[in-house]
């Protein structure tokens, strides 16, 4: 876990004030450790994402939410996916070859 001063050091180019904003907008939600804030590595990724919308492409405050939202959901459906991809993996042989004939077959339809 890395700090708030941390995380203004590793993060070049965004200011003490946008990362408050971006917290207080809850597009950022770093733990608290007392008084202080923490970020984990998820944290730090969406603050690197969030510093190149809006600093390097210059995405409007009212976009944000609606881009976070949408790779959010990317991120959910990527993880269903393994969830899934698991199971069929699990099944025997013959199963497993019935799943991806129909899926295929689903797919060309």
């Amino acid at each position: 876990m890395i700090t708030e001063i941390d995380i203004l050091t590793k993060v070049q180019g965004i200011t003490q004030t946008q990362l408050r904003l971006w917290i207080s907008e809850s597009w950022v939600r770093p733990a608290h450790s007392g008084k202080d804030l923490v970020f984990n590595d998820a944290d730090i990724a969406r603050v690197r994402l969030l510093a190149t919308l809006c600093c390097d492409f210059e995405v409007g405050d009212e976009a944000v939410p609606i881009i976070l939202s949408l790779i959010d959901q990317v991120h959910d459906m990527q993880a269903q996916m393994r969830l899934i991809a698991g199971a069929i993996d699990a099944q025997p042989d013959d199963i497993r070859v019935k799943i991806l004939k129909r899926a295929r077959r689903d797919q060309d339809d």
